[in-house]
């Protein structure tokens, strides 16, 4: 019998909620303090989403949190290749070549007969993050000095417990830099009964 990513032990990655990543995110000249907290995960669906807050980016909002939703790429539809939110296989390519991990896959990953599927074993999982709406205000859409329109281009790093992202949106800055370590908690933030 095959193992399902559903059933794959919880300790040997941290995508799995309740679980909490901390660091910054940078742009070359200024770094935020930002903090991901997974609400769902279910990587046999696939589905995972969570609360990203990022502190100082605004005088409006000194504290702002967004739900997300993430796209796990070589699961379900997903592949490298975007196709939305205004990013061009051009950008795909700048984007993900930032990472390490991708460049066994950069010659090929926008190919007719290139697949891409995630396994167990594989020590990254690519991702894109989504940012839908500001928690609690849902109905707020814009906000001063700050934009959600984009998405980020993750790579989550089993061994290392570490998500390192880049934002894109073509019209905000470019390359700014996502570093987040997972946080051990010592207590359970929820549980389940089945």
């Amino acid at each position: 019998m095959s193992q399902t990513w559903s059933t794959w032990p919880t300790p040997c990655h941290d995508l799995y909620a309740g679980s909490r990543f901390s660091g910054t995110q940078s742009n070359g000249m200024r770094s935020y303090i930002v903090t991901v907290s997974l609400k769902y995960v279910d990587m046999g669906v696939p589905e995972l989403c969570g609360h990203f807050t990022i502190c100082g980016l605004t005088s409006d909002l000194p504290k702002l949190t967004t739900f997300f939703d993430a796209q796990i790429v070589g699961m379900g539809p997903h592949s490298f290749i975007t196709n939305q939110w205004d990013a061009s296989i051009d950008t795909d390519r700048t984007h993900w070549n930032f990472f390490a991990a991708f460049r066994p896959y950069r010659n090929r990953f926008d190919g007719s007969e290139f697949t891409y599927r995630l396994k167990m074993s594989d020590r990254y999982v690519f991702m894109r993050w989504k940012e839908r709406f500001v928690v609690p205000n849902y109905k707020l859409s814009r906000i001063n000095g700050a934009s959600y329109e984009g998405f980020y281009y993750v790579c989550y790093d089993r061994e290392e417990g570490s998500i390192t992202g880049y934002y894109y949106h073509k019209d905000s800055d470019h390359y700014q830099c996502l570093k987040l370590t997972h946080t051990r908690q010592t207590s359970f933030s929820h549980f389940e009964l089945a």
